[in-house]
């Protein structure tokens, strides 16, 4: 059973043993195949191997760490720690080189190469040239993101527009919480007991705002009785959250904290870009990007502000990517200090030819 400590019988242990004690109480000896003793052994075993299952499937799902699905909803409503819905990315469409003063309807539906829509959510006139107008992916989920000068195709024709626009800061598209992420949150419902303003209080409430994973509270941030809470994004590239999303953070906690939340303070971390010099024995296309892989990870997972990055752990990164050989790391050549405000961020990566690298 799941780390009960009781070791579930199997069904030929089970039969084994109701067959032994049928066979004792009704003073059998042979054992026969169509014996009734036989017969009634297997149905019985059968059954009590089912109820078996059933107080595995029951102790594997009445803490959180192990609970399947369904049962962690019913988990997380006890605790008040609803899952993160899917949010709708929003931006802007532009369009540059118009003629005259045409105007784009809200409601305006625009598609994406790969079939992912958007549509306007205010009316728009072009001006100087320029026409720019608020879209939202129709659907949520982070697919609705966009890269700035991505092509966004009118699906009916508008007077005065080409058929061709692009994407302008489209963001803020995310997924439904991931699980595992949504069970970890719960978990910390159990650690962290709510105090009324205690700073594990402060983080819990940060992070019940969609994109936010991770947040610091500081005490006295700007005098006596006064909170500064630090969010952050999960986002290897950008751990900075939009300024909406700050504002989201703090309208959701003041009604939350205590009266000397009026003193509260949220703020996004620095993003520091760390930059390397790296040579690689086997230097391929594949392997480096396996590298810059493992090394975004390892700073999502080693970052922490006021802590250090370390060389060896840096070269541990490097080592852990597919197929990678050997390496040299040639800078940094020392630890990293972060300060209590930053988070690390990979920067540019130079290769060098590794028979060089000295």
């Amino acid at each position: 059973m799941a780390d009960s400590g009781f070791n579930r019988p199997s069904l030929p242990t089970l039969i084994a043993t109701l067959r032994s004690d049928l066979m004792n109480r009704l003073h059998e000896e042979g054992v026969l195949r169509r014996l009734d003793t036989e017969v009634y052994a297997r149905v019985q075993a059968a059954a009590v191997h089912s109820l078996y299952g059933y107080l595995d499937y029951l102790a594997r799902n009445l803490l959180p760490d192990q609970a399947d699905e369904s049962w962690l909803v019913r988990h997380a409503q006890i605790k008040r720690c609803p899952r993160k819905p899917a949010a709708a990315a929003t931006g802007f469409v532009r369009w540059e080189g118009v003629a005259g003063s045409p105007t784009l309807p809200a409601g305006t539906l625009l598609t994406r190469d790969d079939q992912t829509r958007f549509t306007t959510t205010a009316a728009a006139s072009a001006a100087n040239g320029v026409l720019r107008a608020p879209v939202q992916a129709v659907d949520a989920g982070s697919a609705g993101n966009a890269d700035d000068r991505v092509a966004l195709r009118l699906t009916m024709p508008i007077p005065g527009l080409s058929s061709t626009a692009m994407a302008e800061a489209i963001r803020g598209g995310e997924d439904i919480e991931a699980l595992e992420a949504w069970r970890l949150r719960i978990m910390e419902r159990w650690y962290w007991t709510p105090q009324g303003g205690a700073d594990a209080d402060y983080i819990i409430w940060a992070k019940e705002i969609p994109t936010i994973t991770r947040a610091w509270t500081r005490r006295h941030w700007q005098g006596i009785g006064t909170v500064g809470v630090m969010i952050a994004t999960n986002d290897a590239d950008n751990p900075v959250p939009s300024p909406e999303t700050i504002a989201a953070v703090k309208a959701h906690i003041l009604p939350l904290a205590p009266v000397a939340g009026a003193g509260l303070t949220v703020f996004p971390v620095t993003a520091k870009r760390i930059s390397l010099t790296l040579s690689l024995a086997r230097d391929t296309p594949a392997i480096r990007a396996a590298v810059i892989a493992e090394l975004k990870a390892f700073m999502l997972r080693d970052g922490e502000p006021g802590e250090k990055l370390y060389l060896s752990r840096i070269s541990e990164a490097v080592s852990l990517a597919g197929s990678e050989y050997a390496h040299r790391l040639i800078s940094p050549t020392q630890d990293i200090a972060l300060t209590a405000t930053e988070l690390p961020v990979l920067g540019e990566v130079i290769w060098q030819n590794y028979s060089l690298a000295g």
